[in-house]
């Protein structure tokens, strides 16, 4: 008899892992971020500051960007992207310069990039290639004055 109580106890505990584990995926299945979460509040034009509006690289929202900052991003050649894990829009310009070889971002439109294998940082004579677009996301290490800055991730 004791060992049916002891089998009949094992199986409902497995039962309530089950239960738990089932309730706390549909808790947390509540978390999740979605397409129409937003960080920042929905923008206006007429809220927009000046700097905003006179270098729309600098914006960076959930939401998609007013009219008059489309319009200027694709002034500066861009186009307006969903970027990073969140999806928030940013304006991403292509830069002519791509895969030209540099020793600093001065010799770029954009940054200067390690184009091989991650190497120490601060490890001098170093050359890499122009970016070629605006956006901030990825994995990458950037050469400045023939120096290899350490690598960074951004998503």
């Amino acid at each position: 008899m004791i060992n049916d109580w002891s089998a009949l106890r094992q199986s409902s505990n497995g039962i309530m892992l089950v239960i738990l584990a089932v309730f706390t995926a549909f808790w947390l299945s509540g978390c999740n971020i979605t397409a129409s979460t937003s960080i920042a509040p929905p923008v206006n034009s007429d809220s927009v500051t000046a700097d905003i509006k006179a270098d729309p690289l600098a914006y960076q929202a959930c939401v998609y960007p007013p009219n008059d900052l489309v319009k200027a991003c694709g002034t500066k050649g861009g186009t307006f992207l969903q970027q990073g894990r969140l999806g928030c829009y940013q304006c991403v310009v292509s830069y002519t310069d791509a895969g030209k070889a540099c020793q600093d971002s001065s010799d770029c439109q954009g940054k200067c990039k390690n184009t091989g294998e991650f190497v120490d940082a601060n490890v001098k004579n170093q050359f890499g290639q122009c970016a070629s677009d605006s956006s901030r996301f990825g994995c990458y290490q950037t050469i400045e004055k023939g120096v290899a800055q350490p690598a960074i991730c951004v998503d």
